[in-house]
């Protein structure tokens, strides 16, 4: 496989290829070239939704936060009733360890993920020591982030939850779509332990994830979705903060080279070399689009009617 190792490899071949001496000006190019590849869908920009990372905390108010590393949405989905439960909790900044200060409602069990104030994401309980009442000491895989505070919510991973139901498979609306359709969701029957997958909804409002049918505070939804990738020169050319390589460069190199030239004959006046390597862009992009589609629609998924159609509570999937 053909791989440029580091954004100055790219840099160097492309001053060989061209004839170029001017490194600033191929770095600005190469950003040029970065903003048109924003939106590339490559498997190696895919998160792990199963990752403890990826798998979001419904807060007080039904929404999740939208990942800081969000591209695009692929699907979002929920593997069944979780344990949830509560209790206060103090801690320092930094450190690996909780103390209760309440008694939670339901026991707690290694590998809960725990959410709140100055924890971190995906943080999740590796060692109980004590009761599980006042003053028991819980270590956590990750270190807290700021001070430990208020009322933490600890939940099962999907993978311990009920296997009863409900599974639901959420697809996105729109904004205005969600908030008219959540006025009245509460009228209707919620899927409790129903043995089908049900198709629900979501979209973004004001920084957060809203889901239909509602969820409650603590629930987990697994985020699956194709993550930012660093880019690899700024207008600001400073070598401190260059990165030297990320996922689009490593699998996708072609993508690079083909834009950086096109974007470097544009600004050199030369029409006809540009179009060239446009073309070449776009048959790569191209190439890349129908694995996507392949991946989607292909194998065992031929069906005129999709296998996750509910045949249940289809007003959770209104036309």
């Amino acid at each position: 496989m053909f791989v440029i190792p580091t954004a100055d490899a790219l840099v160097d071949f492309i001053k060989d290829f061209t004839g170029s001496t001017d490194s600033d000006e191929i770095k600005q190019c190469i950003f040029l070239a970065e903003l048109s590849m924003r939106n590339i869908e490559l498997p190696a920009l895919r998160s792990d939704p199963y990752d403890p990372v990826n798998i979001g905390v419904v807060d007080e108010f039904g929404g999740i936060p939208i990942p800081s590393d969000m591209n695009k949405p692929i699907l979002f989905f929920k593997q069944g009733q979780q344990v949830t439960t509560t209790a206060t909790a103090t801690g320092s900044n930094g450190g690996y360890t909780i103390t209760l200060t309440s008694i939670p409602a339901q026991a707690l069990q290694n590998n809960m993920i725990v959410s709140g104030t100055g924890i971190a994401v995906g943080a999740q309980i590796s060692n109980i020591n004590g009761a599980g009442g006042i003053g028991t000491i819980i270590t956590l895989n990750l270190p807290n982030t700021g001070a430990v505070s208020g009322t933490l919510t600890f939940s099962t991973l999907g993978i311990q939850a009920s296997q009863t139901g409900p599974w639901i498979v959420y697809d996105r609306i729109g904004d205005r779509d969600i908030i008219t359709q959540g006025m009245i969701a509460q009228l209707y029957l919620q899927p409790v332990n129903v043995p089908a997958v049900i198709r629900g909804k979501f979209s973004e409002v004001a920084g957060k994830y809203k889901f239909l049918p509602y969820v409650a505070q603590g629930d987990l939804i697994n985020l699956y979705y194709y993550k930012a990738w660093p880019l690899l020169y700024t207008p600001i050319i400073d070598t401190n903060d260059t990165v030297q390589t990320n996922a689009v460069l490593q699998t996708w190199p072609e993508g690079y080279v083909y834009s950086t030239l096109r974007e470097y004959y544009i600004k050199r006046k030369n029409d006809a070399d540009a179009q060239v390597y446009q073309a070449k862009f776009d048959l790569a992009w191209n190439v890349v689009s129908d694995q996507n589609n392949l991946g989607k629609w292909s194998g065992g998924h031929t069906r005129l009617t999709s296998v996750w159609q509910p045949r249940q509570y289809r007003q959770y999937n209104i036309k």
